[in-house]
């Protein structure tokens, strides 16, 4: 072939394009987050969390609507009062830590790459698979916990497999899985464990009677580094806040599993989904071939052990997410890279399965919004059908090289997402928006009004909307004691779902709030005692 037509091809693979493609995938996911709410009830109830914290400056006891909050360790609530001391109290703030987290974990990912052997293109290609899987890139623009974790365990494994003094490599597991601890508790010694065990069977070094013992000892430094914070915690936050941390976080947990409890092999139909859009590509899931010469002898086996164990053990136990295999994504996306890179170079692919999907997601949408449920159909927009049609199109006729292809098709997912997420079901985010209902009761609040949540299990949803400080009084969902509560606040407002609330008030004193697949009702504890009959509420005697 002349130098003329291989020039096209030299294009397609610059080093420079990985990049680049990774750096706008990244920027989709930043900008996704920050274009939509915080959504209720997870996003709402961690960032109010948080608030909570900066109001009382007790870094060490979380608390929530002014009860303490035992349910997750601190660092996440930690890292955003970090950034508001810095930025102050805003929003955007804590809708950039996932994202700079996740960016570190993917240099985390590099770097533990670079570490087992890999080429340099494979750790580029690896960067970009990862970032463009559905699971990673919908929880970078996500207020949750499942990114950190993942991140501090990559640089767990970086230093584990690193090759710099002992001494250091030690000390950076003890911090980095010390911090992977703080930030969701043990369910990361399931991921950690395997790969420890396992150090003989994969590790390059000659044998060194030290170096397991060391990387043992620096796991126990790391439990304790979380068992300290919970011990002191316990003791600061009192006897219900110590059993509930110390005991119900990890015995009563094992045994009230029930809540997301699924069946063994649940996790198997799930991996596809959360591996897209690479599971749409034969060419990326290739994973069952022989080694390359430029595969690392060993690194496959650390890399399936890293996959499959926590797998197998996270399936073993009865409560499941799809959130928590987060830790298994990035062996499996190191994995996907070394087949993509070491394909056939005079091979050329096509995207058309992709684009069928892409095509057939668009046409759910259309057939929702004309003849499906009315609440679903109007939180879509058809603005974003006709442009993941026009991806699809595009991806369709495209025929590139393997890693070329590959980089395209992790932009076009992603592209993909992001329409789906800003445009498509744009009508939905007033419907979870909760600045509108937050204003209301900061105002009723500066105005010294008592006002309390009407039904079970309050999340905290407006106190950071409306920098609420002082927490929600909460009243059962029954009638009696809405009447109770009336009698002794007047001057008292409620707030709560349209369909619980008593359904005779006056109207004009009355304001509500598109929630969801409902409505959110605020409204003054008189407009009740207006209207409701006698025999309903009856006044103290």
């Amino acid at each position: 072939m002349s130098g003329r037509g291989q020039r096209p091809d030299r294009l397609i693979d610059h080093p420079g394009l990985p990049w680049g493609a990774l750096l706008l995938v990244w920027l989709a996911g930043v900008l996704s987050f920050q274009l939509r709410p915080i959504m209720p009830i997870d996003e709402t109830r961690y960032i109010s969390v948080a608030w909570e914290m900066w109001q009382s400056g007790q870094w060490w006891v979380a608390h929530m609507n002014g009860a303490p909050y035992a349910d997750k360790p601190p660092l996440l609530f930690w890292l955003i009062n970090l950034g508001w001391g810095v930025f102050g109290v805003n929003d955007w703030w804590p809708r950039l830590i996932m994202p700079l987290a996740s960016l570190l974990g993917l240099f985390q990912l590099r770097r533990i790459a670079l570490n087992l052997g890999y080429e340099a293109r494979t750790a580029r290609m690896a960067l970009l698979v990862l970032m463009s899987m559905l699971m990673w890139w919908l929880y970078s623009a996500t207020l949750m916990f499942d990114i950190l974790l993942t991140t501090c365990l990559l640089g767990a494994v970086a230093a584990l497999t690193g090759t710099g003094v002992l001494r250091r490599r030690v000390i950076g597991v003890t911090l980095w899985l010390g911090l992977a601890l703080l930030a969701k508790g043990p369910a990361v010694m399931l991921s950690w464990l395997p790969i420890l065990v396992t150090l003989p069977l994969w590790s390059e070094r000659p044998a060194d009677e030290r170096r397991p013992l060391m990387f043992w000892l620096a796991t126990v430094a790391a439990l304790l580094i979380l068992l300290g914070w919970a011990l002191s915690s316990a003791w600061i936050g009192g006897d219900a806040y110590a059993s509930n941390l110390l005991w119900h976080q990890s015995v009563d947990r094992l045994e009230q599993v029930a809540d997301h409890a699924r069946p063994f092999w649940w996790y198997l139909p799930m991996l596809p989904v959360l591996l897209l859009p690479w599971s749409l590509w034969l060419p990326a899931l290739k994973l069952w071939r022989r080694n390359s010469p430029a595969t690392p002898r060993k690194a496959r086996r650390l890399l399936w052990v890293w996959a499959l164990a926590p797998l197998v053990l996270f399936s073993l136990v009865s409560g499941k997410q799809a959130h928590y295999l987060m830790p298994i994504l990035p062996p499996l996306a190191l994995l996907i890279a070394e087949v993509l890179t070491h394909s056939v170079p005079a091979q050329r692919r096509t995207l058309r399965v992709p684009a069928i999907a892409l095509f057939a997601t668009g046409a759910l949408a259309l057939i929702v919004k004309m003849v499906g449920n009315a609440e679903l159909a109007a939180m879509l927009s058809l603005h974003g059908v006709w442009l993941l049609w026009v991806l699809a199109a595009a991806a369709a006729v495209i025929r590139l090289q393997t890693t070329a292809a590959a980089t395209l098709l992790a932009m076009i997912g992603t592209a993909s997402l992001t329409l789906i997420l800003t445009i498509m079901m744009a009508p939905l985010w007033p419907r979870v928006d909760t600045q509108r209902p937050g204003a209301l009761l900061s105002q009723l609040e500066h105005q010294g009004h008592p006002v309390a949540w009407y039904g079970r299990n309050y999340q905290a949803s407006f106190q950071f909307a409306g920098r609420l400080t002082t927490p929600l009084q909460t009243i059962d969902s029954r009638p009696a004691d809405l009447c109770h509560w009336r009698q002794d606040h007047p001057d008292g407002w409620v707030i709560g779902d349209s369909r619980q609330l008593p359904s005779l008030y006056v109207p004009a004193l009355a304001q509500d709030f598109p929630w969801r697949s409902r409505m959110l009702r605020v409204m003054p504890v008189s407009a009740l005692q207006i209207a409701t009959p006698f025999f309903l509420c009856p006044e103290p005697l």
